[in-house]
């Protein structure tokens, strides 16, 4: 018998989001679906899709569904949520898609959300110093020069 999608997740973060609380599985353990599948999704249906997969437990999937719908961001606001929440991982291939984005997010949105998550956004800033301290001080050791502080600074500089 074929296994059926399992539809199973991780526990839940919550944010603020356009006056809407957003809940957010931290991971989740679906199938990756077919071409076939996708394709006879809706444009926003396989952005949605794209979206949730940026959540997946496989970092390789997680990036390539973020290269997928990072620049859609000026379309799909709900997107910046994810994209701020993956800037706090410790998979740097995902860190430079994001950087080599920054021009294509939507501005104004992130700020919003950084001003309305302020917690959040803090955890995030934490995580990325700490895989930094941890994965990559060696690699980069002026601090500045890691692309996940260069992300944050970036952001930063939006709140000026």
């Amino acid at each position: 018998m074929n296994q059926i999608n399992k539809l199973d997740f991780s526990h839940c973060f919550e944010v603020d989001f356009c006056r809407s609380l957003l809940s957010i599985p931290e991971r989740i353990y679906f199938n990756v679906p077919s071409t076939s599948q996708i394709i006879s999704l809706t444009e926003q249906q396989q952005v949605i899709l794209a979206v949730l997969f940026t959540r997946h437990h496989n970092g390789l999937i997680r990036e390539e569904n973020l290269s997928k719908i990072i620049q859609r961001s000026n379309e799909y606001h709900w997107i910046i949520p994810y994209i701020i929440r993956i800037m706090g991982e410790y998979v740097i291939e995902i860190l430079q898609v994001i950087k080599s984005n920054l021009d294509k997010v939507n501005k104004k949105k992130i700020k919003e959300f950084i001003i309305d998550n302020p917690i959040f956004y803090h955890k995030i800033e934490s995580r990325v110093v700490s895989y930094w301290n941890c994965y990559y001080r060696n690699e980069y050791p002026k601090k500045e020069e890691y692309v996940g502080i260069e992300i944050l600074n970036y952001f930063r500089s939006l709140s000026n």
